[in-house]
């Protein structure tokens, strides 16, 4: 077995058990906690972290994690990086080795760019992972497939796979930020592993967000409420905070087009010869509209 990744191993103190809830410690081949549950960590670097109920859910496949891969790599959604990454460094600012949770990472597309941007420059131009200031991004996913990639995103974070509808299996109050783009909430879980004060931040889809893509492929729209529910969701733990919007109209090719379609909940609806067939085969404009939102949790018990 190789050794943990440095991420994970910084991360273990943060870890608790998912099926008693007591804390976690090193061994040599994963975790275990007193009550004798152990988790072994993958090949990749990953660590699987499930609770009683197991997976009751795939994830992600690999097709649509490449296929997001590649609309990720065409900079569509650079905008939403970018918002996030504005978020987090006003909420954690100068704190002294901030923990970032991103829940549902995917590849950790996301939490690459808000750890790079959180991490203080280097005097000696080095790369080390655990040095004076060094944030530690912990990234969950329900796919394994995702959690490979995740684990080599970033040596800063570390890779769980995790179910958030069932839990999150770290201590109370361990997190500085947790942020959640396109992704399962959980927000009494959320409001547990975030320090008082601490700062939530949740993208979700506006209503105009794909079109006029969205369609025409038979995507799965957004619900018309979507903003309002979360605001209602989240009323009992977090104070609402500033909302950034990316609102912007590309280009893009027809393959990357068809990506789109297929690389989030639509995909498993779509197969990849209809959706072809109604983009064509040449350029078209995708609107991306996103609602950044950013919550505070209350200093209130």
């Amino acid at each position: 077995m190789n050794p943990a990744p440095a991420a994970l191993s910084r991360a273990v103190p943060l870890l608790r058990c998912p099926l008693c809830g007591d804390r976690l410690g090193s061994t040599d081949t994963g975790v275990e906690c007193g009550g004798g549950h152990s988790f072994d960590r993958a090949r990749g670097g990953h660590l699987t972290l499930l609770g009683s109920r197991g997976r009751r859910f795939p994830g992600d496949s690999a097709e649509q994690l490449a296929a997001r891969e590649r609309v990720l790599s065409h900079g569509l959604f650079d905008g939403v990086a970018d918002a996030l990454v504005g978020v987090a460094t006003d909420a954690v600012g100068v704190a002294e080795r901030p923990v970032v949770l991103d829940a549902g990472a995917g590849t950790g597309f996301y939490l690459d760019r808000v750890i790079g941007a959180l991490r203080p420059p280097s005097p000696a131009g080095g790369d080390a992972t655990d040095g004076p200031g060094e944030p530690l991004g912990i990234g969950t996913e329900l796919s394994v497939a995702a959690a490979r990639r995740l684990a080599r995103v970033n040596p800063l974070v570390a890779a769980l796979v995790v179910d958030t509808w069932d839990g999150l299996p770290l201590v109370d109050e361990c997190v500085d930020l947790v942020q959640v783009v396109f992704a399962p909430r959980n927000p009494s879980e959320f409001a547990r592993v975030l320090r008082k004060g601490g700062t939530l931040v949740v993208a979700v889809p506006g209503p105009g967000h794909l079109e006029p893509l969205r369609t025409q492929a038979g995507m799965l729209a957004p619900a018309a409420d979507k903003a309002e529910r979360l605001d209602t969701h989240l009323a009992a733990g977090f104070e609402p905070g500033p909302v950034r919007v990316v609102d912007v109209t590309a280009t893009v090719p027809a393959a990357i087009a068809a990506d789109l379609a297929l690389m989030g909940p639509s995909g498993v609806h779509l197969d990849r010869a209809g959706v072809e067939q109604v983009v064509g085969t040449v350029d078209s404009p995708v609107r991306v509209h996103v609602e950044v939102r950013s919550f505070r949790r209350s200093l209130q018990e």
